[in-house]
């Protein structure tokens, strides 16, 4: 089977809201839920966990019990970091998920992945221990050590950005975390991170444009350009 696990505990501090970016309503709808209604209504996907502070969950419980795909969708508490809330999905989980499961991992607010993303990561994890949906980077790009003076230029056909959902063979990252110090957890910053840290092989798989991270208000507005 496959599972999903949607990480909603952020805060969005950096939008200025007084909620949480992924419950801003866009086209009479949260944010979250459009990325909740494309993993339930994907008959590859058996059951979605979402990750939620623990003020919101009513909320939102409420407005999925009235979804034909309520009895999928279960809740588990957000952690003190992004991994810690994938953990606290992946032990939701655990109860039921087969060692050779699937699951995708994805943040509420990137709502216009595609199916592809969807398919593309579970077959990709038939012969990886993991998938990660990318796009090129197409800019120069530059680092800088202490962000005053340039150290160096980067290889730009070798550097991609990552997307999410990212997918994983559920017993091996289950396994993988475990080889993790609390504070060595709190320290990723991305799924795929652990999981190359862990040493399992991840694929890349092709993400898209369209599947931006609503990050900044700019990033929201045209989200709702797009919803119309």
């Amino acid at each position: 089977m496959n599972h999903a696990i949607v990480l909603a505990g952020g805060i969005g501090s950096r939008m200025n809201m007084n909620i949480p970016k992924q419950y801003y309503k866009v086209g009479g709808q949260p944010i979250i839920m459009y990325s909740i209604k494309r993993l339930a209504l994907n008959p590859l996907i058996s059951s979605i966990v979402v990750v939620i502070a623990d003020e919101w969950r009513s909320y939102l419980t409420d407005i999925i019990d009235k979804e034909s795909f309520s009895s999928k969708v279960i809740m588990a508490e957000a952690g003190k970091s992004r991994q810690h809330s994938v953990y606290n999905g992946l032990r939701a989980l655990k109860e039921y998920a087969a060692e050779d499961d699937k699951v995708l991992v994805h943040d509420a607010v990137r709502p216009l992945f595609p199916d592809s993303n969807i398919e593309d990561g579970i077959e990709a994890c038939d012969t990886f221990d993991a998938a990660l949906p990318v796009i090129s980077v197409k800019d120069a790009t530059y680092q800088s050590h202490d962000g005053i003076v340039l150290s160096n230029i980067l290889p730009r056909d070798e550097l991609y950005s990552g997307q999410s959902p990212e997918c994983f063979v559920f017993g091996k990252y289950w396994e993988a975390h475990s080889r993790f110090s609390d504070e060595e957890i709190a320290s990723i910053r991305g799924g795929s991170e652990l999981a190359l840290r862990a040493g399992l092989s991840v694929k890349l798989i092709k993400g898209t444009e369209r599947n931006f991270k609503i990050t900044t208000v700019d990033d929201l507005r045209a989200f709702e350009l797009i919803v119309g």
